[in-house]
């Protein structure tokens, strides 16, 4: 089988994996046949107090791992860090161009080195309402990271974060109900969500304030909240509305 049909398989990956280690088995057998000797899907979080919804699937060597884990540096090593300011993947060679190094980011990279990792490229995830996270790749010490190979890095590193992701943590938080809103509703909650009053509301859409109530109120009962701006981030976490309806004027 060619190596893009068994990463195309991935996209199937939430309903695939049972665990963490299995989904680790498949990564490790993908990556050898794409010439990638580690991995690593991740959160971005403190894995010295480690914690069961955080993603944490890797193959580094054991050593650097606990010297990584032990320091906190899940939270602030260069690569998560640049990973913070990127919605893009990045090569890790282009690092001491794109953000400031210090003597300790110095280090986690000789430390890499001398463990065996090689140059790498890392693909940053942020999904709003969850902790931001990436999939990186890597070669082994002394190899280049090919360029031919990014493509194969975005595309398995994406369906690899959402299966561990999917493992770890439900998409929306336990106390959320999954509603709808009609589209009279849709409206008058974006409109909610940018600080409007129902009054003010009423007199955009032409109706009274106490219809607008009315919707509200039979929305809050779908979503199963008593209070309007909970109704707003129920919207939002749920997909009922978009994060750039808010943003627009």
């Amino acid at each position: 089988m060619l190596l893009l049909d068994l990463i195309a398989g991935f996209s199937e990956a939430p309903y695939m994996f049972d665990t963490q280690d299995m989904l680790s088995g498949a990564l490790s057998s993908i990556c050898r046949q794409a010439d990638f000797s580690f991995f690593a899907i991740c959160d971005h979080g403190d894995f010295a107090n480690p914690r069961e919804d955080l993603v944490h699937i890797h193959n580094y060597p054991a050593d650097f791992a606990a010297f990584h884990d032990s320091q906190g540096l899940g939270a602030r090593d260069p690569v998560h860090r640049m990973s913070q300011l990127r919605g893009s993947g990045f090569l890790w060679s282009r690092l001491p161009e794109l953000l400031p190094m210090n003597d300790e980011d110095r280090d986690v990279f000789a430390r890499a080195e001398a463990a065996g990792i090689g140059p790498g490229y890392t693909r940053p995830f942020h999904v709003p309402g969850r902790r931001s996270g990436s999939s990186s790749f890597a070669m082994s010490a002394g190899l280049p990271f090919p360029r031919n190979r990014i493509t194969i890095a975005e595309a398995l590193g994406a369906f690899a974060f959402e299966a561990a992701s999917t493992m770890v943590r439900p998409r929306e938080p336990s106390w959320i109900r999954q509603g709808w809103l009609t589209p009279r509703e849709r409206q008058i909650v974006t409109w909610l969500g940018h600080g409007q009053s129902e009054k003010e509301i009423g007199r955009r859409l032409g109706i009274s304030p106490v219809t607008v109530n009315d919707h509200l109120k039979h929305a809050r009962s779908r979503f199963g909240v008593r209070k309007s701006s909970l109704l707003v981030v129920c919207a939002l976490l749920t997909g009922a509305i978009g994060y750039s309806e808010l943003l627009s004027d």
